[in-house]
């Protein structure tokens, strides 16, 4: 693809990337669930740490005002830049990171790399690669896949499971549904 052909892709996905985003934030939904506006400003900051992925899940949990976050990461600095951004945050208190960074392993990575080949490169499940955070996240300990996120089906759900269990012996789909409308 050339240069000038790259950038009219780019611009287009900043202008649909920016058209989404009031109707969005207007909902507060986020996977079936109706989120408060801390809530929301949490699960927004999650999804912008720098170097958080597909191969990463976080998630929290807000009592009054500490936040308690989870997940498991492949670098140390998401760990670390989760709980900082979150810090910040007007109406938080208190974090408790509980977030676990995954150990470092050749193999892992390969696996990583063969179950997001085999879910995201063929249709119908592409869909999904092309956004800008991929919602099927594949946490790869020890030879162990896990999935985690959100589908728009059980039918994708299943897919995503059954792709995923064709490069990788040790799979758990963890795979939401998103609700209708």
């Amino acid at each position: 693809m050339n240069t000038t052909m790259r950038r009219r892709v780019l611009g287009f996905g900043c202008v649909a990337m920016f058209a989404a985003l009031p109707m969005l934030a207007q909902e507060h939904k986020w996977a079936g669930r109706t989120l408060n506006d801390l809530e929301w400003r949490i699960h927004e900051e999650l999804a912008m740490v720098p170097f958080h992925g597909v191969f990463d899940t976080l998630k929290f949990d807000l009592q009054n005002k500490t936040v308690t976050l989870t997940g498991q990461v492949v670098r140390e600095t998401v760990k670390t830049s989760a709980e900082r951004v979150i810090k910040r945050l007007d109406g938080v208190e208190e974090v408790v990171n509980q977030i676990e960074v995954l150990p470092s392993s050749r193999r892992d990575d390969a696996i990583r790399m063969n179950v997001y080949r085999a879910i995201y490169e063929k249709q119908p499940l592409e869909m999904y690669g092309t956004r800008a955070m991929p919602p099927i996240h594949i946490i790869v300990k020890n030879g162990y896949v896990t999935l985690e996120g959100v589908v728009d089906s059980d039918e994708d759900r299943n897919s995503a499971h059954v792709r995923a269990r064709k490069v990788a012996p040790h799979v758990v789909n963890n795979l939401r549904v998103a609700p209708e409308g």
